[in-house]
């Protein structure tokens, strides 16, 4: 089981890389200058963009279960004690800021996409 838990907690840790990549990508494709005269083909990178951030966004909750539930068996440090806590506290305030940054960026550049074939048409 400690394997399982082990990979789990890598594999949540990749996601959480890839999750805030997918949103950095997006941020500066949105800061793009060119992208007014290159949207139409931009649009496979922006659906790309949204579904990799959803889907390690998705990985990252469900593997954040596991790994919360398997915490104090597998990860907790006796040094620390209960200081830990309000650390881990902190910490996931400051990361579901950064997560909901991303998906509103995410959204906009979902967006973007959509309306890539509406303007074309005009």
């Amino acid at each position: 089981m400690a394997i399982v838990v082990m990979l789990n907690n890598y594999l949540h840790d990749l996601a959480t890389a890839v999750f805030a990549v997918s949103a950095l990508a997006a941020y500066f494709l949105l800061r793009s200058p060119s992208l007014e005269s290159s949207q139409a083909a931009l649009r496979p990178v922006i659906s790309g963009l949204v579904r990799v951030g959803l889907f390690s966004l998705a990985w990252v909750l469900v593997g954040g279960m596991v790994r919360g539930l398997t915490y104090h068996e597998y990860e907790w440090v006796e040094a620390a004690g209960r200081d830990q806590v309000p650390v881990l506290v902190v910490k996931h305030i400051i990361l579901a800021s950064l997560v909901t940054a991303g998906l509103i960026v995410l959204y906009r550049v979902h967006r973007l996409g959509r309306g890539v074939g509406k303007r074309e048409a005009r």
